[in-house]
């Protein structure tokens, strides 16, 4: 049963400061929880409510490089249902909504789960995408990359600069932590999460990426990296109210999820 009656979903999207990025921010945290079943919940619900022609919270924002329309997909891999899911997940009803504010809905929330990778590891993000897929009707699904298929000069330097604004000022001490622990673990770090996944801003933008990782990293109780990344949010555009939010929407749902931590959760000072 979910944990995600309609009164909190209703309670999630009416967060302040997160209207236009609620979904995805719940879903990241849900995926985080290990709670893959909750993310069609949390789709359906953005659909009927901000997809709606008659949304009074559209979703204005574009996602680069996304098709008017898309084929049918392949079939899925193997036995999709039992690799990413235990139960049949029924088609979100799509027919009374606006195909662009769908489009990007389904777009948004696939790259958080896929970001949200990087943060909570593959085996979580390969189910809730799975989850995903076989919740979204067929022409709002994705059949193609929208990445290189491999890393280029441009994109490791676009990777660089995008973990030197996220730590500011202690970006090379982080750095030389990371070498000094294991020299592999840095450029792991630069070469192969934040260059191709978490600098890409094609679709979730530098701000909106900095949402999910605080989303991603609160299930985990990991405040030395949550500390790093509330100010690198701040970094990334974000005003303290909108990651005050961001924290206050992910922690209601750990809670949910049964999720404790050891100490307090760290925030903003």
């Amino acid at each position: 049963m979910s944990v995600l009656t309609p009164s909190i979903l209703a309670s999630l999207r009416s967060t302040p400061q997160l209207a236009s990025s609620w979904y995805y921010i719940a879903a990241a945290t849900c995926s985080a929880c290990n709670r893959p079943e909750e993310i069609p919940v949390i789709f359906r619900y953005a659909i009927e409510h901000d997809a709606a022609r008659t949304s009074t919270t559209p979703q204005t924002t574009s996602v680069q490089g996304t098709p008017s329309s898309l084929s049918q997909p392949a079939s899925p891999i193997g036995s999709a249902a039992s690799f990413g899911s235990e139960d049949e997940v029924l088609l979100v009803d799509c027919s009374s909504a606006d195909p662009d504010i769908v489009r990007i809905i389904a777009q948004k929330t696939r790259e958080a789960l896929l970001k949200s990778a990087a943060l909570y590891g593959l085996p979580k993000s390969i189910n809730s995408l799975i989850r995903l897929r076989n919740a979204t009707p067929h022409e709002f699904r994705e059949d193609r990359l929208i990445r290189p298929e491999l890393p280029n000069h441009e994109e490791v330097q676009r990777g660089t600069e995008f973990w030197n604004q996220v730590y500011g000022k202690v970006s090379r001490r982080v750095l030389s932590q990371m070498s000094a622990a294991y020299p592999d673990l840095a450029h792991y770090a630069i070469q192969h999460v934040y260059s191709p996944l978490l600098s890409y801003t094609g679709v979730l933008s530098a701000k909106e990426t900095s949402f999910v990782v605080i989303a991603c990293l609160i299930p985990q109780d990991v405040n030395p990296q949550l500390k790093g990344h509330l100010k690198g949010c701040l970094n990334n555009g974000a005003t303290k109210e909108e990651i005050t939010s961001v924290r206050n929407l992910s922690m209601r749902i750990c809670r949910l999820c049964g999720i404790s931590w050891k100490g307090e959760v760290a925030s903003l000072s």
